[in-house]
């Protein structure tokens, strides 16, 4: 983002309004000029608000990430596991920036990425994920796994497991549960996704980019756009989202997962995984890249694959797919 139009936008983020002979004076710049500049934040999806005599705001202001904020929620025992931390304005992924330096092998292990915003924001399957301007969480961390890939497979359920955690302690205690393989729903409805990408294996060393997405305040207009039931946490908590204590108590809970994961697998994460299993004893259908499977879902096994009772009363495991509940 430009220095000017950065400096704007940290000057209304506080959601009052702001004359342009205040930001002029900021700048060193005319009222005209300062105009064409704020123009550019339709760039970004942020809303402004003009008026004659009072200037610009942004309704509700915004709450952009901190990195002193961030880390006051993450525990002294995590925060040594942190080699980089990084927020941006705009990123094409935050994944894709770490995975890049994966394959640079240029301080690939341990680093976490937030970005404000995403150009081309990844989910699973080649689907995009939609990346307003600092309304959301949009997260990446590298780690470097010493296990064979057998044991890597089920990691974005351990994921699942420190998200929901993490929204506890934020406040959200009920209503949370997980749709395997990497979905966190709110009452059905969306609410974050994972993607975690695997590379450069090397006497099984493996390195893991772990993304996560999680609606905070969704803009509605952005949210027409989305296909599926979805919801945010400010929905859910009907209370000003705050963003960047989400962020840190996020971190928090995922460093603590894959450093635990990495010492123990699945296994302590099985048994919250199960009880927050949004398929168990429900109708669902299976979608593999062969055929759909229509029966009912029977939660995980020990390796963290999904089991379903098919039609006939078999119960079939599935280590790969997707989830539909026929709700």
């Amino acid at each position: 983002m430009l220095k000017k139009l950065k400096i704007i936008l940290q000057m209304l983020s506080d959601g009052n309004y702001h004359s342009g002979a205040e930001l002029g004076n900021k700048l060193k710049l005319t009222r005209g000029a300062i105009w064409k500049i704020i123009k550019q934040f339709k760039k970004y999806d942020i809303d402004i608000e003009a008026k004659t005599n009072l200037g610009y705001r942004i309704p509700q202001g915004l709450e952009l990430l901190d990195k002193k904020t961030i880390l006051q929620n993450v525990a002294n025992k995590n925060q040594q596991y942190i080699n980089k931390i990084e927020i941006f304005d705009e990123l094409e992924s935050t994944n894709t920036y770490l995975s890049d330096a994966v394959k640079t092998g240029n301080n690939n292990t341990n680093n976490v990425c937030f970005a404000e915003h995403q150009t081309v924001g990844k989910g699973r399957l080649g689907r995009s994920w939609l990346s307003p301007f600092a309304k959301n969480i949009y997260l990446s961390l590298s780690w470097q796994f010493a296990k064979p890939p057998q044991e890597l497979s089920n990691l974005g359920l351990a994921v699942a497991v420190a998200i929901a955690e993490a929204l506890k302690i934020y406040g959200i205690k009920e209503g949370i549960a997980l749709k395997w393989p990497n979905d966190i729903l709110w009452q059905n409805s969306k609410l974050a996704g994972i993607l975690v990408e695997f590379f450069g294996e090397t006497h099984y060393i493996y390195n893991a980019i772990i993304g996560v997405g999680l609606n905070v305040n969704m803009p509605l207009k952005t949210g027409k756009k989305i296909t599926q039931s979805w919801c945010d946490t400010a929905q859910i908590t009907n209370s000003k989202p705050e963003r960047n204590k989400l962020a840190g108590i996020l971190l928090d809970q995922l460093l603590t997962a894959v450093s635990s994961y990495q010492d123990n697998g699945l296994k302590p994460f099985i048994k919250k995984w199960r009880g927050l299993d949004a398929s168990y004893g429900k109708k669902v259908t299976i979608i593999t890249p062969l055929q759909k499977i229509n029966g009912t879902g029977l939660g995980i096994d020990e390796n963290g694959h999904f089991l379903l009772k098919n039609s006939t009363g078999k119960i079939q495991s599935f280590a790969s797919g997707e989830v539909s509940l026929r709700l």
